[in-house]
């Protein structure tokens, strides 16, 4: 009985180490720094057939608060999805229609694979990643094999750190982010941060000594989708940026632009705010509201 006993462990363990891509339950946390807090909740929802290939999918969530000192309240949220498929020690990921590497996890010091994104709006061309080195940690008692790669230079997407067998990058962004190939161009992306990963058959690996969900429980608010009571455009947009109210007994009374530091660029109490003068960039505009209310959203100066 010992020795049956001993056999399925063995089983087992020998089945939880070669568990290459994500199991029921996988989730991710990643916060954001460089711009108003924020995080990323990534989840693993379900199958779903793509192309003839059975997906998992994804399920980004993202939140964005009003910075700390101010009371870390809930002011947008958004969801958006991925798919991934894996072939041998291959994550494939669909971009753009179609399906491309994302992690080569057999893949050895020198070797380099394309990302799929060859162009984007900010003069960069195809994305690579190089593998730089590679090896093992444990983690939570589990020995889990790792690549490290680096984004070669003028990559329009990317991605920086080690690649882990399970549950994929540790120090960047689980997809890649894109780059800013154009000096002309001054813009702030969200710098990821990770923080948590877990599974059914995995417990927590918290990188971080916060709970999670910690910017969802500061301050007394509802955990929910806020209503959009305003819409900005254009966005992208080059000389004048318009706002409309979307809710009738809301009275806009002021219009605040700030860059990605909360520096304030320019104040006025109308529903059009002139931007010509802005270099290029992705910037934040709050609305006032005559209710003591406000609203955040994003905008890209071209």
């Amino acid at each position: 009985m010992k020795k049956l006993a001993s056999l399925l462990l063995f089983i087992i363990s020998i089945s939880v180490q070669s568990q290459i891509w994500i199991d029921n339950g996988a989730t991710w946390h990643y916060d954001w720094s460089g711009t108003l807090p924020g995080f990323d909740k990534i989840e693993y929802v379900g199958d779903t057939i793509i192309q003839d290939k059975t997906c998992q999918k994804l399920l980004i969530s993202s939140y964005m608060f009003t910075p700390l000192e101010s009371g870390g309240e809930l002011i947008d949220s958004w969801t958006s999805q991925k798919y991934t498929y894996l072939s041998g020690d291959t994550v494939f990921y669909l971009v753009n229609e179609n399906f491309q590497i994302l992690y080569n996890l057999g893949a050895q010091i020198g070797d380099i694979w394309e990302l799929g994104v060859d162009t984007n709006e900010y003069s960069c061309g195809q994305s690579y990643v190089e593998v730089i080195s590679t090896g093992s940690d444990e983690i939570n008692g589990q020995i889990f094999e790792w690549i490290e790669v680096t984004t070669l230079p003028n990559s329009s997407v990317g991605f920086e750190g080690k690649i882990y067998k399970r549950f994929g990058v540790i120090g960047g962004y689980l997809f890649p982010t894109p780059g800013n190939c154009d000096p002309d161009i001054i813009i702030e992306f969200f710098d990821y941060n990770f923080m948590c990963f877990e599974d059914d058959s995995f417990s927590l690996y918290n990188v971080t000594n916060k709970d999670c969900d910690y910017l969802l429980n500061i301050g007394e608010f509802e955990i929910e989708n806020p209503e959009k009571i305003v819409s900005i455009f254009p966005n992208p947009a080059s000389d004048i940026l318009s706002v409309v109210v979307l809710k009738p007994n809301c009275i806009i009374t002021n219009l605040i632009v700030t860059d990605m530091q909360g520096r304030i660029l320019k104040n006025v109490n109308q529903h059009k705010i002139d931007i010509s003068d802005l270099a290029k960039g992705t910037y934040l505009i709050r609305i006032d509201f005559n209710n003591n209310s406000s609203f955040v959203e994003r905008f890209i100066k071209n």
